[in-house]
């Protein structure tokens, strides 16, 4: 059974260097000792400033590697974030913080998803496994939502405003997060220990 501790250590990792440099990424060991050796190989996730279209904040995006660097068998989990509007909402820096620590969880709960799905396909880093994950990724679970693409073969998983962040933070069903496949994972609970581990009553209290 997938747990929430299990992703603790990428939180850290990109929540470390985001605060700081606003740009985070992990990779392979950085993940920590409870993801599997295989998804370490596969998978990595980065966290790119970028200015996002109307008022968007944050643009979760998947791209498969393989089209990129043809040897490779991988995805890169992308989350952009428009760190101006969150700026704009207020300067005071824990305000801020929230916000980001907000998307970070939010995120990453998405990323939970590509990682149990992952290892139903077989926790491997093969040519059949590659192509069995990116058809249920582009094509079955992107037939729940509106398929948008572009030249560089990302799927736009995910994407949402400040507001929406907020005030739904802890209502967002399973199936936002699964496109409606079938999951073990309690997206909620997950999120709530996400927020627990990166100090959000804290902060929040603090405001």
């Amino acid at each position: 059974m997938i747990q929430p501790s299990y992703f603790y250590d990428l939180l850290d990792c990109l929540a470390g260097q985001f605060f700081t440099s606003k740009y985070a990424q992990c990779i392979g060991n950085d993940f920590g000792v409870s993801i599997s050796l295989n998804a370490k190989e596969y998978f990595s996730v980065v966290i790119i400033p970028e200015k996002l279209e109307n008022d968007l904040v944050v643009l979760g995006v998947l791209l498969d590697d393989s089209y990129h660097i043809a040897s490779r068998n991988g995805f890169t989990f992308v989350i952009y974030i428009d760190i101006d509007k969150i700026a704009e909402k207020s300067n005071n820096n824990d305000f801020i913080k929230i916000i980001e620590i907000i998307i970070f969880g939010h995120e990453i709960c998405h990323f939970t998803t590509y990682y149990e799905l992952f290892l139903k396909m077989g926790d491997n880093t093969g040519i059949e496994t590659h192509s069995n994950f990116k058809h249920e990724v582009s094509v079955t679970m992107m037939s729940a939502i509106t398929e948008e693409t572009d030249p560089t073969k990302q799927n736009i998983f995910d994407e949402h405003n400040i507001t929406d962040l907020i005030r739904n933070m802890r209502r967002f069903p399973n199936k936002h997060f699964t496109k409606g496949k079938a999951s073990k994972i309690d997206y909620i609970k997950f999120f709530d220990k996400f927020l627990d581990h990166l100090h959000f009553d804290d902060l929040a209290d603090n405001l």
